[in-house]
């Protein structure tokens, strides 16, 4: 008994003319759902597509595609999985050509040399789609095969005839959206362009879970169009942040939960169990919010949260390697800092909503701060920090005051001897400024809170705020409202684009 892959398989690796309609129309149902290319395609175009595509097999480690080449064929993975790697900031594309020859010219592969990889490509995907979509056809990027792979190869002739329409029309969307999003109104043409060529569209249905808490990191989603419920459980983030909760722990300890008493019944304790581990419901996230940003500005190593499709919800996703080649460049510190002051009014919102369920929000505000502010921590840090037994430095101090942090090497004795004289008197560089201390950063970070809260209650109707359209007009979207009820359904924050 074959099973409905190898009836593919068989089908696709015959030569084309022993193709027939019948068995070609019968793999349709199956390629619609396997690639969201053929989802929205009639069934006659994928029939075609199918009648004349050709099949092949790279072994591991094979490269078929290679930057700077020209490209007159796409490829559709039915099994396998296969590696994207960019060599940039180079000067022309005779030295990217030249680089690339050079590292598969070599007996074993390096893939280093080819670049920084940026997406790892599996069942589904359609790789080298963009060299066809461009007036130029060159390979943007390189493609080296992980595994055994199976795929189905779309040439210029039949890319024409079938998925150009829906491919250009994606990356047109793409393309849109990239120039008239604010968040990268800074970049030059070139970066949106490598921004729009890096963006994958996902479609999910409703149920569909896009992230789950504990999950490993692996890309960010900025949401089109739809709605996504987010959801989080406090009580796991102990074990899964070890690391950060430890750091938590020394510095800021005013963060950490009450101790569970010794003396409660084992009911309680079963009741206090159950209730810590419980996933409780934050918001509803609509069009241009984007899901996994905290994560990967702060270099988490797993997501702090679900998130589940609530409707059809249309997603642009950007891997971990690609938002490291194009947003740590200094040209793009203007998105980072815009970016992380909406994240941080999102944790807001989360705090918010922990404290209404009489829950301690602990590492949310620990992540916040790490957000807001760094520097605060970064001190605190300094202070905490132990100097290494054995050999210490001669007296490095620190002067406060009209001498401004100056540390002295020589005289200092001196010097010493003089502001004490004057009645002044010196930290060393483990100690800090009174006012630099863990109450002040907290009552900070609690001000701000109850600014944000002030500013999204003053009034019973939503905050707007005004983004350029592609033409020119002002349309307006939701701004993150702070609930007044505990967390139900219909009070939950949603922010979507209106016209």
């Amino acid at each position: 008994m074959h099973t409905m892959y190898e009836k593919v398989v068989s089908v696709v690796a015959k030569p084309v003319e022993d193709r027939t309609d019948i068995e070609c129309m019968d793999l349709v149902a199956w390629f619609r759902n396997k690639s969201s290319l053929f989802q929205s395609l009639k069934a006659e175009i994928i029939k075609d597509v199918i009648r004349h595509c050709i099949f092949e097999r790279p072994k591991k480690d094979e490269v078929i595609i290679k930057q700077g080449d020209n490209g007159d064929r796409l490829y559709i993975i039915l099994r396998g999985k296969m590696s994207i790697y960019v060599l940039q900031d180079k000067e022309n594309e005779q030295e990217v050509k030249q680089l690339i020859e050079k590292a598969v010219a070599k007996g074993k592969l390096d893939r280093a040399a080819l670049g920084q990889h940026v997406w790892t490509s599996v069942e589904g995907n359609t790789v080298g789609e963009i060299a066809l979509i461009k007036e130029d056809c060159v390979r943007t990027a390189s493609v080296v095969v992980d595994e055994d792979t199976d795929l189905m190869v779309v040439d210029r002739t039949l890319y024409n005839r079938s998925v150009r329409d829906v491919l250009e029309k994606e990356f047109h969307d793409k393309t849109q959206f990239v120039e008239t999003n604010p968040l990268f109104s800074f970049w030059s043409p070139k970066m949106k362009k490598s921004l729009a060529i890096s963006l994958k569209r996902e479609i999910h249905y409703y149920g569909s879970p896009i992230v789950r808490q504990g999950q490993a990191v692996e890309n960010l989603y900025i949401i089109t169009e739809g709605e996504v419920e987010i959801l989080i459980d406090q009580g796991g983030y102990k074990e899964q942040f070890p690391e950060m909760w430890t750091e938590m722990k020394r510095l800021l300890p005013e963060l950490l939960p009450p101790e569970v008493p010794v003396n409660i019944t084992p009911s309680e304790s079963l009741r206090q169990k159950k209730m810590s581990h419980k996933n409780f419901q934050m918001c509803l996230l609509g069009g241009n919010e984007i899901i996994g940003a905290t994560e990967t500005l702060l270099g988490l190593k797993t997501y702090m949260e679900n998130a589940n499709v609530t409707r059809k919800t249309e997603l642009l996703s950007l891997s971990k390697g690609n938002y490291q080649r194009l947003f740590m460049k200094k040209s793009a510190s203007r998105s980072i800092e815009r970016l992380k002051k909406v994240m941080v009014s999102r944790l807001y919102l989360y705090i918010h909503r922990t404290q209404m369920s009489l829950h301690n929000a602990s590492l949310l505000k620990y992540l916040t701060l790490k957000l807001r502010d760094p520097e605060s921590l970064k001190q605190l840090k300094s202070k905490h920090t132990r100097k290494p037994k054995g050999k210490q430095e001669k007296y490095k101090e620190y002067f406060y005051g009209a001498f401004n942090s100056r540390s002295y090497d020589k005289d200092e004795e001196n010097i010493r001897s003089f502001l004490k004289t004057m009645g002044v008197y010196y930290i060393t560089d483990n100690s800090l400024p009174e006012l630099e201390t863990s109450s002040r950063v907290l009552a900070d970070l609690n001000d701000h809170l109850s600014d944000w809260l002030k500013r999204t209650q003053k009034s019973e109707k939503p905050e707007f705020r005004e983004v350029l359209s592609p033409d020119g007009q002002k349309f307006k979207r939701y701004r993150l409202e702070a609930m007044t009820q505990p967390p139900r359904l219909d009070t939950f924050v949603r922010t979507k684009t209106i016209a």
